[in-house]
């Protein structure tokens, strides 16, 4: 993972063609693939790969990883949009924040119960298309935004959020079998780790080019990689203009950033209805005394 977000990072940069860049991709490659290497070949996995044939246990994995991916890049951009472009204080920006604290745990009761009524695979898709559109209000927020709009956008994720992420992880915990249920717990914590850190990775880099390509040919270097650099530059001089253009700047970078970040939620809502099929109530259950190892972890996920 540390390999892999480098190389993120770098590749916006110094593109793929740097020394550093590709040693870095070629190191992230060789980890994966011996990682899952061993652990296809080892009698006692950390992973047990099989788990991800059940279609239900990809599905919410690969859903939970886009969820907070997304949520992620929502953290680092938001944070200095607020706090640069808004000149909010600290005390201010995590009032911003507040309407999605409160959506989102009001939600998940309710994420919760209709998962079991409807169905957790309808709720995880259901949640990040909501998600999606709190992610294009925020990508659609002017330099100098209202906070009703800004806590609009942040409800909408908060409600998304609270429907979502239940009925994920309640798929991905039901497609697990009891003998792996450590595991289950586990790469459900694990998947929206590197979700989030992937989304840091990914929409930080679309964030710092675009702010950078934003920003005019005769700004300083420094203000051009930087916001808060571009602000600190203004005040040593008293250029206010520039410090205009880098708020111009970083709210059109921010707007790539949530289109990408939006993207990305409405990947998972397909990844769902894709993936996580509803098994048939008259399917017959699985027999482990005929079932290998492999085998029964498969049946008992679509069991489940």
């Amino acid at each position: 993972m540390t390999a892999l977000v480098w190389t993120i990072i770098e590749s916006a940069k110094e593109g793929l063609s740097h020394p550093s860049t590709r040693i870095s991709l070629v190191l992230a490659v060789v980890c994966l693939v011996s990682f899952g290497f061993w652990e296809v070949r080892t009698a006692h996995p950390m992973v047990p790969l099989a788990l991800f044939r059940n279609r239900v246990f990809s599905g919410a994995s690969f859903s939970l990883v886009l969820l907070t991916f997304a949520n992620g890049g929502l953290m680092l951009i938001l944070t200095q949009y607020v706090q640069f472009v808004l000149s909010y204080s600290p005390s201010k920006t995590g009032l911003a924040f507040a309407p999605m604290a409160v959506a989102s745990p009001a939600f998940n009761g309710i994420g919760a119960t209709l998962g079991n009524r409807i169905g957790n695979r309808t709720m995880t898709a259901i949640g990040p298309v909501i998600i999606a559109a709190g992610f294009g209000a925020l990508a659609s927020l002017p330099s100098n935004a209202g906070f009703a709009l800004l806590s609009g956008a942040m409800v909408l994720i908060g409600i998304g959020g609270g429907l979502a992420m239940p009925a994920a992880t309640g798929a991905l915990m039901g497609a697990v079998p009891a003998e792996h249920a450590g595991v289950g717990s586990a790469l459900n914590d694990t998947v929206q780790q590197a979700g989030a850190a992937l989304g840091v990775a990914v929409l930080g880099s679309i964030l710092s080019a675009t702010y950078t390509g934003a920003m005019p040919d005769s700004a300083p270097e420094q203000a051009r990689e930087s916001i808060s650099d571009a602000f600190a530059l203004a005040d040593a001089s008293g250029d206010h203009g520039s410090a205009d253009a880098a708020r111009e700047a970083f709210t059109s970078a921010m707007s790539a950033g949530f289109w990408a970040g939006a993207a990305g939620v409405l990947a998972a809502a397909a990844l769902a209805l894709i993936l996580m099929r509803e098994p048939r109530s008259d399917a017959p259950a699985a027999d482990p005394d005929q079932a290998d190892t492999n085998e029964l972890a498969v049946a008992a996920g679509t069991a489940n």
